[in-house]
């Protein structure tokens, strides 16, 4: 770090020798300041405009050099890993930046605050936060302990509230509850019965993945990412007294946050989304990841999945809010616009038909573009279909191919047994071919789905008779035959539908 009298003396020629600003412009001012705690001096503290982008690290003396932008910002801040956010104005004499340490331990007597808005409530996130808390609101997160799939596979019940229907995991295997409440459930205190039947939260805790818990997170636990499931997986630091928020900005200096790079790290979502349960991989997304070219290239997780909206420049307007590049501030959906959005933007298919004299070759490229994962991923029983079917002159005859890939009868009685492929983990016992749940044993377990920006290749052979093919590309959530006996609406999604030669 180049000392505050080596910067002057690299900067004094420009001094004297510049000729000054264009009309109408004030000169840029150089404003010398110094960042301490209890102790003394802070050095590498991070020193910046509020809402400005350029900054500069303390020396070790803990001084800073910072230029004041040709903006009216006026106030600096300065943060540190392990400390509150301080803020001062910068005509403050002297310009003194006082860091406060974070507490040392977590606090698990804190009474968890409530995100929804509410006037009496002093620390509500959508008070201040509204417009990021109705993004909360239409994400998986908010609906991890109500969604209402969810809980028709915990407790065996269907969508019309009936017992003892299809899949149950309280009743095979209600030793286990505590898992799915680790990440489902992770302000529930341990040892309630709600830990052991989510049905039973109530309160915050019933909201789920929620704000407040989200950014009480300091980091990382020394358990094996896989092994050691969400809460248990994430270090929390919760105050005895007052407020204390972490989160990827440096620059909120109410007196109760701090920033944290872990924000902005992978890791951060591994403890969820990366879990081996009873033996069996359910879920692989931070593991896909480790091995993908997003990672390469650098990206994270929130690269994609906190993507700006590019509508929010204010995170709290009218509650002590600034205007901020809309940039910066990631999305609390989770999706950029929304799952369909992100499936149709990463999803490719590229069809070649080829007519010979005596058949019809259709060959189908299927490419999961840019994604940072395999495709689909997240919950092990969720699968794509490619579905090929020829027609004749007479558009309502549908032909099957000659030759080719055919779908299987864990694709639902619609589309078993037509030409194509699905794309998804299968737990299958040999001597039964439905699907297993996680929770209960299986004989063997493949994979096919896509892997990030590499193609799958297929060919179907038809009659001559065949003019057009259709080609189809389908997301489903749930397997179709369990899907059926829980009576869930169809909450398919249609990809790409489209019919060759155009």
């Amino acid at each position: 770090m180049i000392s505050i009298r080596c910067l002057l003396l690299v900067l004094s020629p420009l001094l004297i020798f510049y000729p000054g600003p264009p009309v109408g412009l004030q000169p840029l001012a150089l404003l010398l300041g110094e960042v301490r705690d209890e102790h003394g001096p802070v050095a590498n503290a991070t020193v910046r405009f509020k809402g400005q982008f350029p900054f500069v690290l303390t020396d070790a003396d803990g001084r800073f050099a910072l230029q004041r932008p040709i903006s009216a910002a006026n106030h600096i801040v300065a943060s540190k890993t392990g400390y509150f956010i301080a803020g001062i104005e910068s005509d403050a004499v002297p310009l003194v930046l006082t860091l406060h340490r974070l507490p040392a331990n977590d606090c698990e007597r804190y009474a968890w605050v409530d995100p929804a808005p509410d006037p009496s409530g002093k620390h509500n996130c959508a008070n201040c936060h509204q417009a990021i808390y109705d993004e909360w609101q239409r994400s998986g997160h908010s609906r991890s302990v109500t969604n209402r799939r969810f809980l028709n596979l915990y407790d065996g019940s269907d969508w019309h509230g009936r017992p003892n229907v299809g899949w149950n995991f309280l009743a095979e295997n209600a030793d286990g509850a505590g898992v799915c409440t680790s990440c489902h459930g992770p302000t529930v205190p341990v040892g309630e019965d709600a830990y052991y039947d989510l049905r039973k939260a109530n309160g915050v805790a019933a909201r789920g993945v929620h704000c407040d818990y989200c950014h009480k997170i300091s980091g990382q636990t020394d358990g094996t990412i896989g092994l050691t499931h969400g809460r248990f997986g994430l270090r929390l630091l919760r105050p005895e007294r007052e407020q204390l928020f972490f989160g990827p900005l440096d620059d909120v200096d109410r007196g109760d946050d701090a920033f944290s790079p872990f924000y902005r790290d992978s890791r951060y979502c591994a403890s969820c989304h990366e879990g081996v349960v009873f033996g069996v991989p359910v879920y692989t997304t931070y593991s896909e990841w480790l091995e993908s070219p997003a990672r390469q290239e650098g990206k994270q997780c929130q690269t994609c999945h906190m993507t700006p909206t590019g509508a929010m420049t204010n995170i709290a307007p009218g509650k002590g809010g600034i205007a901020r590049n809309p940039k910066t501030l990631g999305n609390h959906r989770f999706f950029a616009g929304s799952q369909t959005d992100m499936l149709r933007r990463c999803l490719k298919v590229e069809v070649t038909l080829t007519r010979g004299t005596n058949d019809v070759r259709t060959a189908v490229a299927v490419r999961a573009s840019g994604a940072g994962h395999r495709v689909p991923t997240g919950f092990i029983d969720r699968h794509l279909l490619l579905v090929v079917e020829g027609t004749t002159a007479n558009a309502g005859d549908v032909v099957k191919a000659r030759e080719g890939p055919v779908l299987p009868d864990v694709a639902g009685k619609r589309f078993a047994e037509k030409s194509g492929k699905v794309f998804a983990k299968q737990r299958r016992d040999l001597a039964d071919p439905r699907p297993v749940p996680f929770w209960l044993p299986a004989d063997r377990m493949t994979d096919t789905r896509l892997l990030p920006d590499q193609t799958d290749r297929s060919v179907y052979v038809f009659g001559p008779e065949v003019q057009r093919v259709r080609v189809r590309l389908i997301y489903r959530r749930f397997w179709a035959e369990v899907a059926a006996s829980k009576s869930w609406p169809d909450d398919s999604v249609t990809v790409s539908d489209e019919m060759y030669p155009k």
